[in-house]
């Protein structure tokens, strides 16, 4: 699932790919045909990649800005030049003579002109990435502005508040601090705030480092990554790796995302 450490990630690579590179040649699908993005990009050069918690910019010369945000089932890949690349979901092509950038089954795509705003990242709330962001203090800061009724696992995944934290994280995050998803913003103290911030953000900047993976557990012997490399996301009824206690999930907030929890580590 996307999260924010796929946003940086890409936009780490993508920076370092396209940066100074030409478009020769954009390829749509028919429901991007109404931007007319052949037209408005071919000849333009690749500024520079940027992310905001889960939101991508591709930043040209122009001054002009590519918006996407990949939802649940989209992916931006890079395929190198003369390589084939694959039709089935392919939303968009941006051809380079080094490189192709490609998003798959992405639902929102968007060329901004220079100075036209972007709602979607002017509501959003501090990227825990971000270089110029203390993720614990701008976690404490986010949660003392919600509403003190509501759940914190809920709370976590509101972009509005901090930004990059989908629901795997969201569940990793808690147990990890130790905190039960399902208590309410105004229990916390400030210490535990601050940690959820901290943790947060070190989950999402590994996995950053982990390829855009996301492997909150390392078990002990070093055997290849496993997409069940979790301490408590995916494993309702499975014993804790901590305390054997049954994992449990329930759908949480207005999404109804599922939200797993240890009621052993996290009473």
């Amino acid at each position: 699932m996307p999260e924010g450490q796929v946003s940086h990630r890409n936009a780490i690579r993508f920076t370092a790919a396209l940066a100074g590179q030409e478009i020769l040649r954009v390829d749509v699908t028919e429901r991007l045909v109404p931007q007319r993005l052949p037209e408005r990009l071919v000849g333009d050069r690749v500024r520079t990649a940027e992310a905001v918690g889960k939101h991508h910019l591709l930043r040209f010369e122009s001054g002009r800005t590519l918006y996407s945000h990949l939802m649940m089932s989209g992916v931006w890949r890079l395929v190198a030049a003369g390589r084939p690349i694959p039709a089935r979901g392919r939303w968009l092509a941006l051809v380079t003579d080094q490189w192709t950038a490609v998003q798959y089954n992405g639902p929102v795509i968007r060329l901004v002109e220079p100075g036209a705003p972007i709602p979607e990242i002017e509501r959003l709330g501090p990227d825990l990435l971000a270089d110029d962001v203390d993720p614990g203090p701008a976690m404490r800061s986010a949660l003392l502005r919600a509403e003190p009724t509501r759940a914190i696992g809920d709370a976590l995944m509101d972009q509005r508040l901090t930004s990059g934290i989908g629901n795997v994280y969201k569940s990793e995050t808690c147990f990890l601090a130790g905190i039960d998803p399902w208590r309410t913003v105004g229990t916390l103290t400030p210490e535990e705030a601050t940690s959820l911030g901290e943790i947060g953000s070190r989950l999402l900047a590994d996995g950053v480092r982990q390829a855009g993976r996301i492997q909150t557990y390392r078990p002990p012997g070093g055997r290849p990554f496993s997409k069940e490399d979790k301490w408590v996301y995916g494993r309702r009824g499975r014993p804790c790796r901590r305390c054997g206690t049954p994992i449990r999930s329930r759908g949480q907030g207005d999404a109804n995302r599922t939200t797993y929890w240890c009621p052993g580590c996290q009473a």
